[in-house]
């Protein structure tokens, strides 16, 4: 998939580094991952989301998923990592997103992923979703 791109994405990634939370990085990690983004944007058959969902899987703590179900929730298409940086940057509302931690599989997700995981069953069309949210009581 990568080719001859594989080498330039590993170069970004070694840059960006794997300890930065995406409410504290820094304005050069910031700008190291819209550098990287640019060059998964332009790879054959990848768009926005499998963009955001590779730059997630690598950098989990850093690179929120922006698909269709987030940019329509947070409400700011083209703004949505700044939006939800800023939101993290309030503790209180970490440490709401912490609360969903409750069993032992969420352990190791991060703060980034916990988020995503709860926007994606809550507002989600899908009949995932859909059957997640009935399982869990949720409204649906």
């Amino acid at each position: 998939m990568l080719g001859e791109k594989a080498e330039t994405v590993a170069e970004h990634l070694v840059k960006i580094g794997a300890d930065a939370d995406l409410w504290d990085a820094t304005p050069e990690k910031l700008c190291a991952v819209d550098e990287l983004w640019e060059v998964l944007d332009k790879l054959p058959d990848v768009g926005d989301t499998i963009a955001s969902k590779l730059l997630a899987r690598k950098r989990p703590r850093l690179a929120p998923i922006t698909d269709s179900v987030v940019v329509t929730v947070v409400g700011t298409r083209g703004r949505t990592w700044p939006t939800l940086r800023r939101c993290l940057q309030d503790e209180a509302f970490r440490n709401s997103i912490l609360t969903l931690r409750r069993c032992p599989e969420a352990e190791d997700a991060s703060l980034l992923r916990l988020f995503d995981v709860a926007l994606w069953m809550l507002y989600s069309g899908s009949e995932d979703a859909q059957t997640a949210r009935r399982d869990a009581g949720l409204f649906t």
